[in-house]
């Protein structure tokens, strides 16, 4: 497949993308993330324990940050939302704690057949996703939009808008560069390169994918069928979201691709 392909527009018509405010460097230095050491060609040692009170912490993050516009959607869906939410944030505090000084985020679970465009997204943003992660810095919230009868049938959506929703609102700008400095060789625009955070973090959240999943357009089947265990990139997302657990493999997975030998960490 011609990485051209990854070029594709995404989520929005003019290809534009969301602007929200990234997290500052000071509380960036007092919050450190040591995924970044991995990608920085340094050591993150292994080791230590899920928090005991990562869920606690996690769920008074949604609680407070969090404001959810059911738009008639059950209470029972938008208590899965939630607590899903909460589970993927439970694994690492720092993110947690980052996030406190985060924008606060608008979840709206949008009727079947409603227009996101309607509810106040960017008249660009293609109605014909399933879900979306939006900022502008000029908000006074970040927005993700579900739509609803894909909550429960993609078992990934909720975890996928949040990954983007991480990265946009808990990286500082300069860790959002490191990011896609290692992404850019392989995905080139910002676009896929979005979009390839949020498929790996949703192999480390939500486990292995189907055949459809692996098979889906663009870079979302791209990605999900070159991703393996000892990619660098990997090691990054595993110590981003359970920074307790074992490192992935640090053994060249690629080999005869330039690119792909770069970005899994071939030489």
């Amino acid at each position: 497949m011609s990485t051209s392909a990854l070029a594709d527009r995404f989520e929005t018509a003019d290809g534009s993308r969301p602007d929200a405010r990234a997290l500052d460097e000071q509380a960036a230095r007092r919050l450190p993330l040591v995924a970044f050491t991995v990608l920085a060609g340094g050591d993150a040692f292994e080791g230590g324990s899920a928090p005991k009170d990562g869920l606690a912490c996690a769920s008074a993050w949604v609680k407070e940050r969090v404001h959810l516009e059911r738009h008639r959607a059950p209470k029972e869906l938008a208590a899965r939302v939630t607590e899903r939410m909460a589970r993927q944030l439970a694994g690492n505090p720092t993110l947690v704690a980052r996030l406190a000084g985060a924008p606060p985020i608008t979840v709206d679970l949008v009727p079947e057949g409603g227009s996101f465009v309607a509810l106040g997204f960017p008249a660009a943003v293609l109605e014909r996703a399933a879900g979306l992660f939006w900022g502008d810095q000029s908000w006074p919230a970040a927005r993700i939009a579900l739509r609803r009868e894909h909550v429960d049938a993609t078992p990934m959506l909720v975890e996928h808008e949040l990954s983007h929703a991480v990265f946009a609102l808990a990286f500082t700008t300069k860790e959002q560069e490191v990011a896609y400095g290692h992404l850019r060789p392989v995905f080139g625009a910002r676009a896929a390169m979005d979009e390839a955070f949020a498929i790996y973090s949703e192999r480390e959240l939500c486990g292995s994918w189907d055949e459809l999943e692996r098979h889906a357009p663009g870079v979302y089947g791209f990605t999900r069928r070159q991703w393996r265990e000892d990619h660098v990139f990997t090691r990054f997302v595993r110590k981003l979201w359970f920074p307790f657990k074992p490192l992935a493999g640090a053994r060249p997975a690629v080999e005869g691709h330039r690119r792909w030998n770069k970005f899994s960490g071939a030489r």
